[in-house]
């Protein structure tokens, strides 16, 4: 497989990887965020540029006119840069931190249960004391069952300086 079909089965494949960060309970740092926007640009933007020179897309695509090659790589280039985006900012934060991220323990309070939904059969919305961050966490029946409509609870899980991975819900002790 050469040129252009084998690039564009690598893109569709790092798209589906991005994908994949809609079903990852991640949330990154407010400094990831912003982390994440710049290595897109220059991982997306140096892998078009290099691409595009090694690849000869204006002769790939048979392009002879200025505005025809600007549109291309007006399209193209943004596209890549997207979906590095997509790719860098859950998933690959999410793996970086359930991997060497630290065990943590946060403590939070209840906004509201949900019954229902996509992937995710109970959540619990919940806003961390510290970070003052809203998180949305999938947890078994019985634990939906056992947590207060409103008030603290604990949260589980590793942390990292890319973001939060909550793992478990617990009612807070004393409770």
């Amino acid at each position: 497989m050469k040129g252009f079909n084998h690039y564009l089965l690598w893109l569709s494949t790092l798209a589906l990887f991005g994908v994949c960060g809609l079903y990852f309970s991640f949330y990154p740092s407010a400094a990831w965020k912003l982390g994440s926007v710049l290595c897109a640009l220059l991982l997306g933007g140096g892998l078009y540029a290099w691409l595009a020179w090694r690849e000869r897309f204006v002769s790939l695509f048979g392009l002879e006119t200025a505005s025809a090659r600007w549109q291309l790589h007006l399209t193209l280039g943004p596209l890549l840069v997207l979906v590095v985006w997509g790719v860098l900012q859950v998933p690959m934060a999410a793996l970086y931190t359930q991997w060497l991220g630290e065990d943590a323990a946060f403590s939070a309070r209840v906004l509201g249960k949900e019954q229902g939904g996509l992937g995710c059969e109970f959540r619990v919305e919940l806003v961390l004391d510290a970070a003052a961050m809203g998180v949305g966490v999938c947890v078994s029946e019985a634990v939906w069952l056992s947590l207060p409509e409103r008030g603290a609870v604990v949260m589980r899980g590793k942390r990292s300086s890319l973001g939060i991975s909550p793992r478990q819900v617990l009612r807070e002790s004393g409770q």
